[in-house]
């Protein structure tokens, strides 16, 4: 096995945090803390839209983030596995995505700042895979 380039680290650690931050972001909105609403100067209507949240989207979001989670972590030890995971994620969060603005009216409960943020998420996590497919082409991560 190589040694793990320099970025490698600063991809997994980035994505890593990015992915723990929507992790807790997934909990707080789903248990309605009041506290976590009011700092992002949340109002009733996400409460509503986070309401008896569908279960057919939540698949999705949940499959976006426990394969983002994985995707960097497994990185470390094999490419291959995490371009995989990568990939599985950025469909999920894809088809979220234009599931949720298209018929659940994401853009104008959320707002744009959000809609934005989901969109540099979609577009990390595509980044997250490209790389994994170089480095698995590279033959840099193995076991």
């Amino acid at each position: 096995m190589k040694k793990r380039p320099w970025h490698l680290w600063l991809i997994v650690l980035f994505v890593g945090f990015m992915y723990l931050m929507g992790i807790y972001d997934f909990f707080m909105m789903l248990a309605h803390n009041e506290d976590y609403y009011a700092v992002h100067h949340y109002g009733q209507a996400v409460v509503e839209y986070f309401t008896n949240y569908p279960a057919y989207y939540m698949v999705f979001w949940i499959a976006n983030l426990l394969a983002g989670i994985l995707a960097p972590i497994t990185l470390i030890f094999n490419a291959k596995c995490a371009k995989w995971l990568a990939l599985i994620s950025w469909v999920a969060d894809l088809i979220l995505l234009l599931f949720t603005f298209t018929f659940r009216n994401r853009l104008a409960v959320l707002g744009i700042g959000v809609a934005v943020f989901d969109i540099f998420i979609l577009l990390m996590t595509l980044g997250l895979y490209l790389y994994c497919r170089i480095m698995e082409k590279d033959n840099q991560i193995s076991l």
